[in-house]
Parts: structure tokens; C-alpha cells; sequence
């Protein structure tokens, strides 16, 4: 059931009967200048076998929304779109899960969307035709990876990572390998991620915790190696590219400042909250993970190691390991 948070921006139905119904939260947040690009192509989906729903989730923004005649979007498909303004900003992060939560368990996909980027047509399409063939009755988290384009989205400027280790929640606890623009999960995935939000809830990154909540809790999670999206590059983004080397070193210097511990702190506080919902091997995990860290030098080491606890590059193991031993972990 959808809260009366939303109000209807959009809609237009045909007769046709659809059985699957997908819902795609857009968390919005002073995006007027590339609003209209990621929205019509969210609309030019491939909808033979599906339903459409779209839910924009304003963060407060301290502009207004576009209006329908501003946006001059292509409207001749099966369409709703609902709109919501928050009273105050949540984050981005705090924006996607509580628009999860309010939009209700009808729908039997999800997906999350930035507001400046740009879908190619069959990407929800391939990703619905993946998590389907894998399970119809566990939790499927399905994601992948990206292309950079410029400002434009005219230039294309390269891809992200490749990452070829297969995802798990020994590598979910340490690192996310999906941006939650390409994240699409079925109903059971959203219903526990909804299950693990607790009052005072706090995490590091939408994506990163729906990676950890879904592979933790014994779930399926499936990296796609093929790009479905044009993740545009401009000076608002935020979260950019994570292959240039500038990045690298970027990641370098805030492992060195604690940020990396920061954040491990944060997930590992809300694993903690949710111990429950993990199975019992990933909960020894975590528990070990928990006891290594306040460990000695050489004994930490070895008690990390141990756990099988792993990023998917070589760089970012080497990074992993300087983290380790500067009690940076």
C-alpha cells in the first residue's frame, strides 16, 4: 500500500494486463538541469512484460520541481509517476531506504535512480530476465556496471571497474561493488532491506547496505559485467567515477585519514543492529570481524586473513592490507 506521502504527477493507462509491476525510486535533489533526460529514458523502457511505476522523492530540495509542461516528457506508454517532498534533507542514502519503506510491498521489482544519468532502453528488461532465472522464491540483488560520459552525455569517457570475483558477503563487508543506480531486486530482497531499517539507522551508502543486508542474509546477488547505464560526469555528482587514478589516490589519502575506518564503524554498527537477519556463518563473520579489529598487530593479521574477508583488486587488497596494519581497518 503507498502512504499518503505521494501525490499522483502522472498517470496514463491503457487496458493492457500486465503481471509484474516494478517500482523505480528516484531520489531527487535540486536536479532540475538533467531531470528531464533520466526520466524520459526511465520511460523509454522496454514495457512488453511489465508495469511502470515511478516514485520521486524530493530531499527538500531548496529549488521547485519542474513542472509536467516544463519537462515535456514523452508520455504516449503505460506511465505513473508519483511525486513526494521531504520536510527536511535526509541525505541521499536516508532518501532511498525510507522511499523503499514508504512506497509498500505491491511491486515485484524495485529499482533505485540517480537524476542526472541516462538508462538504455533494455536495462530493466535484462536485469528482470536475470534475477528471474536465478530465483523466484529467495532474495535477488541484481547490479552492474557502468559507462562515463561527460556533462553532456554526449562523450563517452570510459567504463567503470571490472570486478570478476564473484559477490559475497566476505567482500559485501569490506567493499561495495555496485552503484545502486543499477540496482534492481524482487520483492523478497525489498522486504528484507525494509526489515533491517531500525530507528537511529545509520549507513554509509544506499547501495552498499542493500549489498551487505542481501548477501548477508544468505541472498542472491548477481554482477552484471555488461553496462546498462550512461553515468554522466559533472561537477554535482555525488559520487563520480572510481577508476581514474586521481580517484585512487583520493581513496588512498581518506584510508589514511580514517574515513575508511569511519565507515566500517557505521556498517558494522548496523550489521550488529541486524544480526538476526544474517545467517549463521555470516554472523561468526561478523562477530570475528568485530574481535579482529581491537586485536594486536600480528594477531590481527592473521585473525583477518583467516575470515577470507576480501576486495576485488589487487590495489584494493594491497590498500585492505595497509588499512590492517595502521589499525586504519
Amino acid at each position: 500500500m503507498i502512504s499518503d506521502n505521494w501525490k499522483l504527477f502522472i498517470q496514463r493507462k491503457s487496458n493492457s494486463i500486465k503481471t509484474t509491476k516494478v517500482a523505480c525510486i528516484l531520489a531527487y535533489y535540486n536536479g532540475s538541469e538533467f531531470i528531464k533526460d533520466q526520466l524520459q529514458s526511465i520511460i523509454n523502457q522496454k514495457q512488453e512484460t511489465f508495469d511502470l511505476t515511478i516514485f520521486i522523492s524530493d530531499d527538500n530540495s531548496q529549488e521547485s520541481f519542474p513542472s509536467l509542461e516544463n519537462l515535456n516528457i514523452d508520455q504516449n506508454i503505460d506511465l505513473e509517476i508519483f511525486y513526494r517532498k521531504s520536510n527536511y534533507n535526509l541525505g541521499y542514502a536516508k532518501n532511498f531506504i525510507s522511499s523503499l519503506n514508504l512506497i509498500g510491498s505491491e511491486y515485484d521489482y524495485y529499482c533505485f535512480s540517480d537524476q542526472d544519468d541516462v538508462w538504455l532502453s533494455n536495462k530493466l528488461e535484462k536485469a528482470i530476465r536475470s534475477i528471474e532465472k536465478l530465483s523466484t522464491k529467495k532474495p535477488v540483488l541484481y547490479g552492474g556496471r557502468t559507462t562515463y560520459y561527460d556533462a553532456e552525455c554526449s562523450r563517452k569517457l570510459g567504463y567503470s571497474l571490472l570486478f570478476k570475483k564473484k559477490p559475497s558477503f566476505r567482500n559485501a563487508i569490506i567493499q561495495n561493488i555496485c552503484g545502486g543506480n543499477t540496482m534492481v531486486f524482487n520483492n523478497h530482497a525489498r522486504n528484507i532491506i525494509v526489515k533491517s531499517i531500525t530507528n537511529n539507522f545509520e549507513i554509509v551508502s544506499h547501495d552498499w547496505w542493500c549489498y551487505q543486508i542481501i548477501s548477508g542474509s544468505g541472498g542472491i546477488v548477481y554482477y552484471d559485467k555488461l553496462p546498462f547505464i550512461k553515468y554522466r560526469q559533472h561537477g554535482n555528482n555525488i559520487l563520480g567515477a572510481n577508476n581514474f587514478q586521481r580517484a585512487k589516490l583520493s581513496r588512498i589519502i581518506s584510508l589514511l585519514a580514517g574515513n575508511f575506518r569511519i565507515w566500517n564503524n557505521i556498517n558494522l554498527e548496523a550489521l550488529n543492529k541486524n544480526r538476526i537477519l544474517l545467517t549463521k556463518e555470516n554472523q561468526l563473520i561478523l562477530s570475528k570481524l568485530n574481535e579482529c579489529r581491537k586485536h594486536s598487530l600480528l594477531r590481527r593479521i592473521i585473525s583477518f586473513y583467516s575470515l577470507g574477508i576480501h576486495r576485488q583488486t589487487n590495489f584494493g587488497n594491497l590498500a585492505l592490507l595497509i588499512a590492517i596494519i595502521l589499525k586504519r581497518l
